[in-house]
Protein backbone atom coordinates (compact mmCIF):
# COMPACT_ATOMS: atom_id res chain seq x y z
CA UNK A 1 0.00 0.00 0.00
CA UNK A 2 1.31 3.60 -1.00
CA UNK A 3 1.95 5.79 1.90
CA UNK A 4 0.15 9.05 2.64
CA UNK A 5 3.00 11.61 0.99
CA UNK A 6 3.59 9.25 -2.15
CA UNK A 7 -0.23 10.05 -2.74
CA UNK A 8 0.07 13.54 -1.99
CA UNK A 9 2.47 13.89 -4.69
CA UNK A 10 0.90 11.84 -7.16
CA UNK A 11 -2.44 13.93 -7.06
CA UNK A 12 0.03 17.20 -7.04
CA UNK A 13 1.57 16.01 -9.87
CA UNK A 14 -1.59 14.91 -11.81
CA UNK A 15 -3.12 18.50 -11.31
CA UNK A 16 0.33 19.56 -12.58
CA UNK A 17 0.06 17.95 -15.62
CA UNK A 18 -3.85 18.86 -16.36
CA UNK A 19 -2.45 22.53 -15.57
CA UNK A 20 -4.48 23.61 -12.80
CA UNK A 21 -2.77 26.18 -10.09
CA UNK A 22 -1.59 24.58 -7.11
CA UNK A 23 -2.38 27.25 -4.29
CA UNK A 24 -1.92 27.04 -0.65
CA UNK A 25 -6.01 26.07 -0.64
CA UNK A 26 -5.72 23.60 -3.15
CA UNK A 27 -2.58 21.62 -1.40
CA UNK A 28 -4.60 22.15 1.65
CA UNK A 29 -7.67 21.01 0.15
CA UNK A 30 -5.72 17.92 -1.50
CA UNK A 31 -3.88 16.73 1.96
CA UNK A 32 -7.57 16.87 3.65
CA UNK A 33 -9.10 14.95 1.30
CA UNK A 34 -6.18 11.92 0.68
CA UNK A 35 -5.89 11.70 4.97
CA UNK A 36 -9.74 11.43 5.28
CA UNK A 37 -9.83 8.60 2.42
CA UNK A 38 -7.12 6.87 4.28
CA UNK A 39 -8.54 7.40 7.93
CA UNK A 40 -12.27 5.64 6.16
CA UNK A 41 -9.87 3.22 4.66
CA UNK A 42 -8.37 2.08 8.23
CA UNK A 43 -11.99 2.59 9.99
CA UNK A 44 -13.67 0.07 7.74
CA UNK A 45 -10.27 -2.24 7.99
CA UNK A 46 -10.70 -2.10 11.85
CA UNK A 47 -14.70 -2.88 11.93
CA UNK A 48 -14.39 -5.97 9.06
CA UNK A 49 -11.40 -7.32 11.34
CA UNK A 50 -13.19 -6.65 14.94
CA UNK A 51 -14.97 -10.28 16.19
CA UNK A 52 -18.76 -10.14 15.56
CA UNK A 53 -20.76 -9.20 18.18
CA UNK A 54 -22.46 -11.69 20.64
CA UNK A 55 -24.87 -10.21 23.01
CA UNK A 56 -24.99 -11.85 26.36
CA UNK A 57 -28.40 -11.71 28.47
CA UNK A 58 -27.63 -9.75 31.46
CA UNK A 59 -27.45 -11.66 35.01
CA UNK A 60 -30.49 -10.82 37.60
CA UNK A 61 -29.37 -9.11 40.81
CA UNK A 62 -28.82 -11.20 43.81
Amino acid sequence: MLDRTSLELAVLQMARLQGEKLDRHTLYTTRNEIRNALAAKERWRRTMDAPPYQWKKPHPPR
